[in-house]
């Protein structure tokens, strides 16, 4: 059973569409959006995928540039956990679009982790500073 605290992927992607103004059809198209990024639509949506998508949307659509030293992005212990979407996760972080997690005292990106709908609007939000 889905937790009502955290939000589906298709959300997430209605989301995106709302804020952007941008069809599905057209984020897809132009990068943004995987195939993959639309399985599964009833499924929380994890931490990485939002990176993800975040990253190709703040690259692809507000041309912004990718930091080109991601060493500070070091101090998250689980930033490569994910090899695939390691990039991803050090952008966003290093824009401060999304934060780290502490746990015990380590800071984490918590890849596998979800995220709640006021979270993905305060991430999309975040995006806007970064233009």
């Amino acid at each position: 059973m889905l937790d009502d605290s955290y939000i589906t992927r298709e959300k997430f992607i209605n989301l995106l569409v709302s804020f952007s103004g941008i069809p599905r059809e057209e984020l897809l198209v132009k990068g943004v959006l995987e195939t993959k990024d639309l399985s599964d639509p009833g499924e929380p949506i994890e931490r990485r995928s939002v990176a993800e998508i975040l990253h190709n949307y703040i690259r692809i659509i507000l041309q912004i540039k990718d930091e080109e030293d991601i060493k500070e992005a070091y101090i998250l212990k689980d930033l490569f956990d994910c090899r695939v979407c390691a990039n991803h996760i050090a952008q966003v972080y290093l824009k401060g679009i999304m934060d780290a997690v502490n746990v015990d005292g380590l800071h984490i990106f918590n890849v596998f982790g979800k995220v709640s709908e006021e979270e993905a609007e305060k991430y999309l939000q975040n995006t806007q500073k970064k233009r």
